[in-house]
C-alpha cells in the first residue's frame, strides 16, 4: 500500500513539474514573440504610441438570413504628437553637453539634430492629432463603411450621431471618420456632441489601488550595457561619463523621440532602425508595456478599479443600442471618440484585452501581453448588429477589427451572439 500511494505521489509530483515546465515553456515562448515582432516592425517598440497596424480582416460567415443594420463603436484618436516636450530633455541635454565639448561622432550629430527638430515640431502641437492621425481614422471609416454596406444604404436609417472627448485630437479624428463616412454615402446624417458632461465614461479617471506599486520591485538605474549605442553616438564614449550620469535616462529620452517618428512620418526620420538594435528596443519597451497593462488593463494588482471605472460607458453601449433598435429609430450608427484610458479599460471589463481572455500580473505583462497589439492609436471597439426577418438580433464585437470572444455568454454560433443574452451580461457586468 505505501509503495502504491508513494508511486501516486510520484507521478502527481512528476505531472506537476510537467505542468510547470510546460507554463514556463509557453511564457518564454511569447516572451519570445515579443522580440521577434519588435524585430519584424521596430516601430511597435513604441508601445501606445505605436500607430495603428491594419490586419487583413476575416469575417466568419453571418449565420442565415441575418443582415447588418446597426454599429456602435468607441476609437481612441489616431497618431498625435507628445504631451508636451519634455520627452527629450534629457536627450537633448546630454546632446548640448557633448557637442559643446566636439565629443559627438557623425550619427550623433545627426542623431541630435533629428531629437531637436522632433522637439521643435512640438512647438504649439503638443497633445494634436498628427497628419497620420487623420489618415488612420479616414481608413478605418472606409473599411468600415465597405465592409458593413447594408448598415450605411438602408432608407429607413441614415443618423449617425457621434460623440468625443472635449479633447482636440478627438474632436479632429472624429471629424475626419466623419468625413470618410460621408464621402462614401453622402445621403448619412450626422450629428456631433462634446461636452464636460461626456468625459466620465468617454475619458474616465482610474484610480490605482493601494497596493499596485507593492510587488514591483525597484530596478536599478543603470540596468542594461549601453556601450554599443554610445560607441555610435559619441566619438569618445568613456569622456561622457559626467557630462551623461544617467545613461539609461539619456537613452531612454532618444527613445521617446524615436517612438515619435511614427506620428510624425512627415518628417521622414527613423531612429529606431538607425540607432537602435531590436535586443535594446525591446528592453526599452517592457517597462512601458506593463505599467500600461497595470494602469488600463486587467492586472491582477489594479483589474478591479479599472473595471469598475468603465460601467457608465458599457452602460452607454446598451443605452444607445436600446435606442437604435426601438421601433421607428432612423439610427444606423453611434459613434464615441477617446482615449486609451476608454477603450483598452472597456476591453478589459470585456475580458478581452487579451485575445485568451487571460489576466497577469503587472511584473510579467510583458511574456504575455503587448500593449503595441491591445492599444495603439486608433484602437477601436466595434459592436456589429445583425436581424432577421423575424426581427431577432445578433451582435459580434471586432476589437481593432478582429472578431472577439467572450467567456461570459455562449454564441449562437462563431462570434454571433444573441443580442438578449449578451444585453443581459453587459448589465450584469455593470451591475
Amino acid at each position: 500500500m505505501k509503495k502504491y500511494c508513494f508511486l501516486i505521489a510520484a507521478l502527481a509530483t512528476a505531472a506537476f513539474l510537467s505542468n510547470v515546465k510546460d507554463a514556463d515553456a509557453q511564457v518564454a515562448s511569447r516572451a519570445d514573440e515579443a522580440f521577434r515582432m519588435i524585430a519584424e516592425n521596430p516601430d511597435r517598440a513604441a508601445n501606445n504610441m505605436h500607430s495603428y497596424e491594419f490586419k487583413p480582416l476575416v469575417d466568419t460567415r453571418t449565420p442565415k438570413g441575418y443582415k447588418a443594420f446597426y454599429i456602435s463603436h468607441y476609437g481612441r484618436h489616431g497618431s498625435r504628437y507628445e504631451q508636451s516636450a519634455s520627452f527629450s530633455r534629457a536627450a537633448l541635454q546630454g546632446f548640448r553637453k557633448a557637442d559643446s565639448l566636439n565629443l559627438l561622432s557623425p550619427a550623433g550629430k545627426d542623431l541630435y539634430a533629428q531629437v531637436q527638430t522632433i522637439t521643435d515640431e512640438h512647438e504649439g502641437m503638443e497633445g494634436a492629432l498628427s497628419p497620420r492621425g487623420g489618415r488612420e481614422h479616414q481608413t478605418l471609416a472606409t473599411r468600415m463603411a465597405r465592409r458593413y454596406p447594408t448598415v450605411f444604404n438602408q432608407k429607413d436609417r441614415k443618423e449617425v450621431s457621434s460623440f468625443s472627448s472635449t479633447v482636440q485630437r478627438c474632436i479632429i479624428s472624429m471629424a475626419n471618420f466623419t468625413s470618410a463616412l460621408k464621402g462614401e454615402n453622402s445621403d448619412l446624417q450626422f450629428t456631433f456632441t462634446t461636452g464636460q458632461r461626456y468625459m466620465n465614461y468617454l475619458s474616465p479617471s482610474i484610480r490605482m489601488s493601494r497596493g499596485a506599486f507593492s510587488g514591483r520591485g525597484q530596478a536599478p538605474q543603470e540596468q542594461y550595457d549601453w556601450s554599443r549605442f554610445f560607441s555610435i553616438v559619441f566619438s569618445n564614449p568613456a569622456a561622457t561619463s559626467e557630462i551623461i550620469p544617467d545613461r539609461e535616462g539619456f537613452v531612454r529620452s532618444v527613445y521617446s523621440a524615436g517612438g515619435l517618428c511614427q506620428d510624425l512620418d512627415f518628417l521622414g526620420f527613423d531612429i529606431f532602425r538607425t540607432y537602435f538594435t531590436p535586443e535594446e528596443l525591446t528592453y526599452l519597451w517592457k517597462r512601458q508595456n506593463d505599467m500600461i497593462y497595470l494602469m488600463w488593463g486587467n492586472s491582477l494588482e489594479n483589474g478591479d478599479n479599472v473595471r469598475e471605472t468603465l460601467k457608465p460607458l458599457l452602460k452607454d453601449f446598451v443605452d444607445k443600442a436600446d435606442a437604435a433598435l426601438a421601433s421607428g429609430s432612423h439610427r444606423c450608427a453611434d459613434l464615441r471618440f477617446g482615449h486609451d484610458t476608454g477603450v483598452l479599460p472597456l476591453a478589459a471589463l470585456l475580458g478581452i484585452d487579451d485575445p485568451d481572455g487571460n489576466r497577469f500580473s503587472m511584473n510579467d505583462a510583458h511574456d504575455y501581453w503587448f500593449s503595441f497589439e491591445r492599444v495603439p492609436m486608433g484602437t477601436n471597439l466595434q459592436m456589429i448588429f445583425y436581424r432577421n426577418k423575424k426581427g431577432n438580433v445578433l451582435t459580434k464585437v471586432l476589437y481593432n477589427e478582429q472578431e472577439a470572444h467572450f467567456k461570459g455568454v455562449k454564441p449562437v454560433e462563431g462570434p454571433y451572439y444573441n443580442w438578449k443574452d449578451l444585453r443581459e451580461w453587459f448589465l450584469s457586468l455593470c451591475d
